[in-house]
């Protein structure tokens, strides 16, 4: 009983911090009807004061897409072909905040393709936010 106890609590806690509960009144609404009131009052208090506690512990074990920390480029004749190539290099944070950097070099074409690609992008993000 004491793990089924611990094991519902723990989704409370999921829960309240998914759905960004942040007063009393919000908590005491994931309690049904029929729950004890005592007890849902009692819960309902020590959530408030601890969500943001929550919040921060699955903040930092949440696993998230690796972000563009930074990059730099360089525009330079390739020695095997002689055409000019575009040397790309972007450090990438992953989750646990090492940097990792990848490097890679664009032709003309391909860096025209990139390009059109990101306005696409750009575009459909613009979309979304008006």
């Amino acid at each position: 009983d004491s793990r089924a106890l611990l094991t519902s609590l723990g989704h409370m806690a999921c829960r309240i911090v998914s759905t960004n509960l942040t007063t009393a009144e919000e908590i005491a609404g994931v309690f049904p009807e029929s729950f004890h009131k005592s007890l849902a009052g009692l819960l309902t208090k020590i959530s408030v004061e601890l969500a943001p506690f929550w919040r921060e512990i699955m903040a930092e074990n949440s696993v998230g897409l690796p972000r563009l920390s930074s990059f730099s480029w360089s525009v330079a004749t390739e020695q095997k072909k002689g055409e000019p190539v575009c040397f790309l290099n972007l450090n990438i944070k992953q989750d646990k905040g090492d940097i990792k950097s990848v490097n890679s070099h664009l032709s003309e074409e391909a860096l025209t393709d990139m390009i059109n690609s990101l306005k696409h992008v750009k575009g459909q993000i613009s979309a979304m936010t008006t």
